[in-house]
């Protein structure tokens, strides 16, 4: 009898957290990530648009996916290209379920989640040229009632040869939490 008021305090717990919601997720879930072409702009005026599809796991510090990116001087394409995640190397949660865009507050569904998100990428470009980068994903949704960190915006940074993409222009990026 014993046994199985164990098992079942167990199975209970077990439900009792996978139904948790995203609302109680902490630094060490998974989630699929989605960054849908963006630009970024560095001081010396170049632009870098991306786009991403992958997936990270904070508690294993693990990453993959695969991105494109094009380098723009001005209108003039110099470079394009495609990138894979080869690492997690930071990861701050700002939650899930709501966005604010134009003081106005939209709910979303419970596992659209938010956050600060540092990448190590290889890059390789079209003339065969290999690099790794350092590559950042800004996604703006939070918990209901909340909000994401001040001074911080939708998009995409991205550090290659020295060349720093350190300001988002545009940015449409989605972190989803997997089960």
């Amino acid at each position: 009898m014993r046994r199985i008021a164990v098992a079942l305090a167990f199975t209970l717990a077990a439900a009792a957290f996978a139904v948790g919601g995203a609302g109680s997720a902490t630094s060490k879930s998974a989630f699929a990530v989605v960054v849908e072409e963006t630009t970024s702009a560095a001081s010396n005026g170049l632009t870098l648009n991306s786009a991403l599809e992958g997936s990270f796991d904070v508690a294993a510090k693990t990453a993959s996916g695969d991105g494109v990116y094009e380098v723009f001087a001005g209108a003039t394409e110099i470079e394009h290209g495609t990138f894979t995640l080869t690492r997690l190397v930071a990861f701050q949660f700002y939650g899930c379920g709501e966005v604010t865009m134009g003081g106005e507050t939209i709910t979303l569904p419970p596992d659209f989640c938010g956050g600060r998100v540092i990448f190590e990428a290889h890059a390789t470009s079209s003339t065969g040229e290999e690099r790794d980068v350092l590559y950042e994903v800004n996604c703006q949704i939070h918990d209901p009632g909340g909000q994401a960190p001040p001074g911080t915006s939708e998009g995409v940074k991205a550090n290659a040869r020295g060349v720093n993409f350190n300001k988002h222009v545009t940015g449409d990026n989605l972190f989803v939490m997997l089960p």
